[in-house]
């Protein structure tokens, strides 16, 4: 009916020809347009349900998302360091409030990580729930009741994630300290474990005095129960509860059996006599049990047929197998996973690495490859870009730590084909610069220690903001990071300063802390990377005893690397702890520009602020290539060596400190030298040149791209004359 109105009217604009009668004509299509829209917006006013038009206000929580006062003293707050204090607004009429909580990690949408739901009444505006899990962040929701009944009631108040904080409300239990080491596991088997409890109570430390909440008498702990419980992971597994007899205390253990293998469980120790739960727990252990490593599994290659841009580039997702791995009791910690050689998958989501695995090619020297992210993001604003998460947040119950095996990559190819860096945005308007990393750990993640994390053969391209990023409060220890024989390129650039994060990113807030217990970095290429620095602590603790830093940085190439802005030290270890070891041998240092490029060069060293006592270096055979072009025109760098600031030779923060005396070759060997007759990049290599240049303060879409193959060394004399290739300085993969 509407367009045969629209069609009538059009029909007689064509017969007018007076300008006036044009103009009332036209006056009158829009009256008849304005009245067809009016109509229906009637029609959708009218057409409101009974439900819409009566449901209850919603009831908030009072914090600074709903007030804009960040220090309100009436606020919902947490008290007591693990009590909540909620406070909400009244709603007229209500005939009573529901509320729920969960902690962080937790769903809203599954049952069983519901830990409280219960309704108050119409009076009661505020209230405090007591006894909450320490040092873990929960989740509130609040809904209006109405007399009308269920369907009149409001909506849910809280349930925003990350993406939507002004609707959620969230809150972090304060730490538990002074907690005795009473319980301890050991005999773990595929089915059983024994618990260890040692009652004996420590003599005063005043640094850190004991919590009140543990009771002793004649110089014995108290304990009563020992709980061993079914993680997060694997929850419908059976409870053990054993109830401790004299006989038990007087042995100092008590044997689990009956246990499932490959699965996770909370170990805790109880005190009966003490009412608050969470009071009632000595130290908790995480502890998975043995199980029997099968055969590799290979990961099929299977073209996901509901995503578009998985059929445009023939790729098979992999995350949901890899995350499924880590809640599968039936595969054991190491299981070996292989992707078909030459085959392209993709990440859908950021995948959890909480439970040791290798991921490798099925056939040695041919790499598949894994997209980290594919296609847009629904706003269509930037590219999907997931990460891997070292370690996990704790769900309800999970207050201790937990340990991961060994993390293995081996022989892939990682590459994020759509990232956006500060170089090349023009290419992709409407999209935001990425701020992906290949790891990047969740800010709430539980204490853990990881036994390896290594990747080796692998390429990596893509990785906008870093590497590899620690966060969080709680204790982070990585026993070995191995990176060897891995290609770093097309990667960095997060703003106009190139910065993001380190490579290896430490952010140490407990004095347990270690993630650089042993770093391995060897035999790889880093090609015009701007990430921060290669490794950064600045972290200045009173260090644990066991904390002990060894990093050793060996044959490899570093090519316009970490060098866009001032500042991008290859090691910034402010204050390492003591009897920290640092090996920095036989690497290839490259500043290389073409004709025509004003790129500026800031290749920096090392950043010690504490020399703490046992610290030692091994510095020695590291090489530069010369500071201009072979025909002199080009000046790549005019400081004495090619760190123009803080190099390796510093005598107050780098290995040069008093003279030397700390270098296992003295002084002379922490020099990077380009030898005795200095060989041009141009004519060690191929081609080094990036592909683009930076004119006046303009840089090309393609300034950090290089063409690799060109990065092959030349079979001349003067190169294999060069003590760079007869003393095998920098990656052998160029050679």
């Amino acid at each position: 009916m509407a367009r045969t109105k629209i069609n009538m009217v059009i029909s007689l604009i064509k017969k007018e020809d007076t300008m006036k009668t044009k103009i009332l004509t036209w006056n009158m299509v829009l009256a008849s347009l304005l009245t067809m829209f009016l109509q229906s917006c009637q029609k959708n006013l009218l057409t409101l349900t009974d439900e819409d038009q009566n449901r209850s206000f919603m009831a908030v929580f009072r914090h600074q998302g709903n007030t804009g006062k960040s220090s309100d003293p009436l606020a919902s707050q947490v008290v007591n360091t693990n009590d909540m204090y909620l406070v909400w607004n009244g709603i007229h009429g209500a005939a009573g409030y529901r509320l729920k909580m969960k902690v962080q990690s937790g769903s809203w949408d599954i049952p069983g990580d519901i830990l409280w739901d219960t309704i108050v009444g119409p009076d009661v505006l505020k209230l405090t729930k007591i006894d909450l899990q320490y040092s873990t962040k929960h989740n509130f929701a609040i809904q209006t009741l109405s007399p009308m009944g269920e369907a009149y009631h409001s909506k849910w108040y809280g349930l925003g994630d990350g993406a939507h904080n002004d609707d959620r409300a969230e809150w972090e239990m304060g730490e538990r300290i002074g907690i005795p080491d009473v319980v301890s596991v050991a005999n773990v088997t595929e089915t059983s474990m024994r618990v260890w409890f040692d009652l004996t109570v420590p003599p005063p430390n005043p640094t850190t005095p004991l919590n009140p909440s543990f009771q002793y008498e004649d110089g014995k702990f108290l304990i009563d129960e020992i709980l061993v419980q079914p993680a997060s992971v694997n929850r419908d597994l059976e409870t053990k509860s054993i109830k401790l007899t004299d006989a038990d205390r007087a042995n100092g253990y008590v044997d689990v059996t009956g246990l499932t293998s490959n699965s996770l469980y909370v170990v805790n120790g109880l005190n009966g006599k003490v009412g608050r739960y969470w009071d009632r727990l000595y130290n908790t252990s995480m502890v998975r049990m043995r199980g029997q490593v099968g055969e590799p599994i290979l990961i099929p290659h299977i073209l996901d047929s509901e995503n578009v841009w998985a059929q445009q580039n023939n790729v098979s997702r992999l995350d949901t197998i890899l995350n499924n791995f880590l809640l599968d009791n039936t595969l054991a910690e190491g299981t070996i996973f292989m992707l078909e050689a030459g085959k392209k998958y993709y990440m859908g989501s950021n995948v959890v690495l909480a439970k040791g695995l290798t991921l490798r090619s099925n056939l040695p020297g041919t790499k598949p490859i894994v997209y980290m992210g594919l296609g847009y993001n629904e706003t269509n604003t930037g590219s999907n870009a997931l990460n891997f998460q070292l370690g996990r947040p704790a769900q309800a119950g999970e207050i201790g730590s937990i340990t991961v095996g060994d993390v293995i990559f081996d022989d892939i190819s990682f590459e994020l084909p759509l990232a956006v860096n500060f170089f090349n945005q023009s290419l992709y308007p409407g999209k935001s610069i990425n701020g992906n990393y290949f790891i990047n750990q969740h800010s709430a993640s539980m204490p853990f220690t990881c036994s390896r994390l290594e990747t080796r053969n692998c390429n990596f391209q893509g990785m906008v903001r870093s590497w590899f990023r620690t966060q969080g409060s709680n204790r982070q220890v990585i026993e070995n990071i191995i990176i060897d024989n891995c290609l770093f390129h097309d990667a960095g650039m997060y703003d106009t300063n190139g910065r993001g994060y380190p490579l290896i990113t430490g952010a140490a807030v407990s004095v347990a802390t270690n993630i650089f217990n042993n770093v391995v970095i060897k035999n790889n290429s880093f090609i015009g990377i701007s990430w921060d620095q290669l490794v950064r602590e600045n972290a200045n603790l009173a260090w644990a005893s066991s904390v002990v830093w060894n990093v050793t940085i060996e044959n490899n190439t570093f090519l316009n690397a970490f060098s866009v802005s001032n500042g991008r030290f290859l090691i910034q270890h402010q204050n390492p702890p003591a009897n920290s070891t640092y090996t920095v041998k036989k690497n290839l240092f490259i500043s290389v520009k073409a004709t025509g490029d004003n790129r500026d060069f800031y290749q920096s060293g090392m950043d010690f602020r504490t020399y703490r006592p046992g610290l030692s270096f091994d510095i020695a055979d590291n090489y530069a290539t010369s500071a201009k072009s072979a025909n002199n025109a080009v000046t790549y760098y005019s400081s004495a060596e090619i760190f123009n600031n803080q190099p390796f030779s510093h005598a107050s923060r780098g290995a040069g400190f008093n003279n030397g005396v700390l270098n296992a070759g003295g002084l002379e060997a922490t020099k990077v030298t380009t030898g005795p007759t200095p060989i041009a990049p141009e004519n060690l290599m191929v081609d080094p040149y990036p592909k683009g240049k930076k004119v006046g303060a303009n840089w090309d879409t393609n300034a950090h791209l290089y063409n690799l193959n060109g990065l092959r060394y030349k079979n001349t004399p003067e190169v294999l004359n060069h003590p760079i290739y007869t003393e095998g300085i920098g990656d052998p993969r160029w050679r």
